[in-house]
């Protein structure tokens, strides 16, 4: 019963107290680089170490009980500045990835109206173009219909 009042105790100092949190991102954090996706950053927090709780023999060197509730009391500072850390860092992945969406649907967004306005000027242009190549191919055949009809007259 004595480890796990340490063991709550730990906890309880662990959440409490800033002096064990793990920086999240330095201040020299590489930038979110969209064009290479593979150079996100991976997460920079410390994992707690096991080997700390490992048990060992009540008889050896190392093996007091005072000794052995510090280190499960380190080990649940570690983890506890481990779990607020990856919680930190996957709640910014969550983050850089809804930018990235946001940012991405702008991109298209602002894209499809461009397009859709070049598309329109287009279709204008070869509308009008149509309209013109009619209107010359009606005059080559008035045109033509004249020369023709002249040329039967003398005949």
């Amino acid at each position: 019963m004595r480890v796990s009042r340490c063991v709550l105790g730990a906890i309880f100092i662990g959440i409490t107290s800033p002096l064990y949190a793990q920086q999240i991102a330095p201040a020299g954090a590489p930038k979110l680089n969209l064009a290479e996706p593979s150079g996100y950053p991976d997460p920079q927090c410390t994992k707690p170490q096991v080997k700390l709780v490992k048990p060992t023999m009540w008889n050896d060197q190392s093996g007091s009980l005072g000794n052995y509730n510090a280190r499960v009391r380190q080990f649940n500072r570690d983890t506890d500045a481990y779990s607020a850390c990856m919680h930190a860092y996957i709640d910014k992945a969550n983050l850089d990835v809804k930018n990235i969406q946001e940012k991405a649907n702008s991109d298209l967004k602002q894209i499809t109206e461009r397009a859709n306005a070049s598309m329109k000027v287009i279709e204008n242009k070869a509308a009008h173009a149509v309209i013109e190549a009619k209107s010359v191919a009606a005059e080559l055949n008035e045109q033509i219909a004249k020369v023709a009809g002249g040329q039967q007259q003398k005949h």
